[in-house]
């Protein structure tokens, strides 16, 4: 969630509020501590999520030609890597479906940033130099969370989806059990939580020499004179996701100076009831009437502000999610893939946009009508032996349907397959070789449906496997007169030389300028690709490396096909199965 301008307190005013520090440094002096015949191997905690960050920030020029996913890949490796081979024993935390209470703090989010997209689509539309947008026009481009980290990282320890809880919340719980050294996040509702590991900034991470930032959480509670138990309630007054900072602005303004607002909120905190205490009606009522007026006083503000005070609180007995005793929800709510879980006890799930315009005329007006035939088939597929329950005939996902419209809420009829039975969805994700074996056929049928009516089962299982999701995205995407064969082809051909590593990446250019309509193709493509990825995963097909494209080296094809005529195809030409669509 994170408090309001709480860093900036950290680093300006509380001494030794923050300093930089050496990763491996650190995991070497623990090695060292604890030698002895059966050494406890450190334990960092990941907030996966918060890695986003920096790997875009890295190269944000690449970002905006489409994404450079094996030059990402291999950063990743390479950090992971590291601190693997030091001795670290890593962990992986990863936000699971948005929490209910959260449902109108992401919609309000994916909204801003949508129109910041906007910003940057229309600046590539001027002709802007790609340079020049990078640099002035970093607040307005969003981290790319297509980039593989999930894939990178269950090579290099467990990874962990939150569910249940918030994943802050599950994450400052886990490394509490597990005595970590360290969490890794960006988030400042980690100096609130109670633990003895200490915080290191993902944001400031230099993954060649392992240095970033520590932020003193020990320091900070010092300085405001409180514990550890009372900084919930100083986090939920300060303002964060369930208690906007909107609403107690009001508040901080009678606490004086805003550069004081911290430890004036610190001395009201030290005047109230243990947070504890505050789970009590008439406590509770008090103290809502001193700091937003009687009138403001209502049974959501009570529940939200509870709730914000739970959610600092890391002793806590997980709820019982499955009280149908369906033995299926057992399984799905383990699984990496979440959409499985949500599908099957009719959850929302998320349809999100990556710098696309959906404004009139554009192609990616046509995005949700492209996307959501792609969700409601493998919902149809999940739920074909359940078809017949009142509750399985729709799903409900937070999509945005057009430009003029916010994300909200739709209800949608599921689609199950007419002429295909899948498999009961246990079976489909089974690991067992010979299941696997006996199923293969069916599921490529399956997979084929998902994205047509038309596709050749033959043809497409003869794809080999590491090129089944682009060809699939690609014959999607002419099909439905999004792409020209050519475009089709120059796409193809990247995902080949990326796949095959026929170029060498850093000898590309970057191009001065992008293109109106590659800059769109490459977001719409890899958005596209996502999903056929996902479909591939939830099919229990084994998992390729999503990071087979390079927005760069597309942007040079596109130019020198444009300028010169279309490369040879001599290496993709076996993989064309698309090129029929089209007379």
């Amino acid at each position: 969630m994170g408090i309001r301008h709480l860093e900036t307190y950290v680093c300006t005013e509380v001494r030794n509020g923050h300093f930089r520090v050496n990763i491996e440094a650190e995991i070497r002096k623990y090695n060292a501590r604890a030698r002895g015949p059966n050494p406890t191997p450190p334990v960092i905690v990941i907030d996966l999520m918060s890695l986003y960050h920096p790997v875009s920030m890295a190269d944000l020029p690449g970002l905006l030609c489409g994404g450079r996913f094996n030059q990402v890949a291999h950063q990743l490796d390479s950090f992971f890597a590291k601190l693997a081979n030091l001795g670290a024993r890593l962990v992986f935390f990863y936000d699971g479906p948005v929490q209910e209470t959260k449902y109108d703090t992401w919609v309000q989010r994916q909204d801003e940033k949508y129109h910041k997209m906007l910003e940057v689509i229309d600046a590539v539309d001027r002709g802007s130099d790609l340079y020049w947008m990078a640099n002035r026009m970093q607040r307005s481009i969003p981290n790319n969370t297509m980039y593989p980290l999930k894939q990178i990282a269950s090579e290099y320890g467990e990874l962990k989806v939150s569910v249940l809880k918030e994943c802050d919340q599950e994450l400052a719980a886990y490394a509490n059990q597990v005595g970590a050294i360290a969490i890794i996040s960006n988030d400042t509702d980690f100096m609130i939580f109670k633990g003895f590991w200490r915080y290191w900034s993902a944001k400031d991470i230099n993954f060649e020499t392992l240095d970033t930032m520590e932020y003193n959480r020990v320091a900070l509670v010092r300085n405001l004179g409180l514990s550890f138990k009372q900084m919930r309630l100083l986090a939920t007054l300060g303002g964060n996701d369930m208690i906007k900072y909107e609403e107690v602005r009001h508040f901080h303004s009678k606490l004086g100076h805003p550069k004081e607002k911290f430890p004036r909120l610190a001395d009201f905190v030290r005047q109230q009831p243990l947070p504890d205490t505050l789970h009590q009606e008439a406590v509770l009522s008090e103290l809502l009437t001193r700091v937003f007026g009687r009138a403001a006083v209502n049974n959501d503000l009570k529940e939200r502000f509870k709730a914000s005070l739970d959610f600092y609180e890391t002793e806590y007995q997980t709820p019982d999610i499955n009280v149908s005793s369906d033995p299926v929800v057992d399984i799905l709510v383990k699984l990496e893939n979440t959409f499985l879980y949500q599908v099957w006890i009719n959850r929302p799930f998320n349809v999100t946009t990556f710098f696309l315009d959906m404004r009139t005329g554009e192609f990616g007006e046509q995005y949700p009508h492209l996307v959501i035939p792609i969700v409601m088939r493998q919902a149809g597929i999940i739920l074909y032996h359940r078809q017949m329950l009142p509750d399985s005939s729709s799903r409900t996902i937070v999509a945005k349907m057009s430009h003029d419209v916010g994300h909200s809420l739709q209800t949608l009829p599921v689609e199950f397959p007419q002429h295909i039975v899948p498999p009961p969805l246990l079976d489909l994700l089974s690991e067992q070789d010979d299941i696997q074996a006996s199923l293969e056929d069916i599921k490529l049928q399956l997979f084929g449906w998902i994205a047509s009516d038309t596709l050749d089962h033959h043809r497409f299982k003869s794809i080999p496997e590491r090129f089944r999701v682009p060809v699939l995205t690609l014959y999607f995407l002419v099909e439905k007169h999004i792409l020209q064969v050519f475009e089709a082809d120059i796409l193809l051909q990247v995902v080949y030389d990326v796949a095959f590593q026929t170029y060498d990446c850093e000898m590309v250019r970057y191009p001065t300028k992008l293109g109106k309509r590659p800059f769109r193709i490459a977001f719409l493509f890899i958005k596209i690709y996502n999903h056929f990825n996902r479909a591939g995963n939830m099919l229990g097909f084994k998992k390729e490396p999503f990071y087979n494209f390079d927005g760069v080296l597309f942007h040079n094809r596109y130019t020198e096909w444009t300028k010169r005529g279309a490369g040879s195809l001599e290496q993709i030409k076996d993989l064309r199965i698309y090129d029929g669509l089209v007379d």
